[in-house]
């Protein structure tokens, strides 16, 4: 299963991220993405995960609840697995 996906930043460049996780947020109305940037997995990010018609974009997540929840995805995850962190 390929994990792989380029996204374009909120600067507009494109980068190609490992997936390690989406989680959808009903409560939110969104969906967070987790991952780390191709050739660097010791730094766990997570951003907002638009889907367009073709691509994806990423934006940053700036709701303090939003910002505490994922972080308790993020304990989640990383406790069931450390990707290589």
């Amino acid at each position: 299963m390929n994990n792989q996906v380029t996204v374009t930043l909120e600067n507009g460049t494109k980068a190609i991220i490992n997936v390690l996780d989406i989680i959808e947020s009903f409560v939110f109305g969104k969906k967070f993405i987790l991952y780390t940037f191709e050739g660097e997995n010791k730094t766990l990010f997570a951003s907002v995960l638009n889907e367009l018609e073709d691509s994806y974009s990423l934006n940053e997540i700036v709701n303090e609840d939003e910002i505490n929840y994922i972080n308790s995805e993020i304990d989640r995850v990383v406790m069931g697995d450390n990707y290589g962190l």
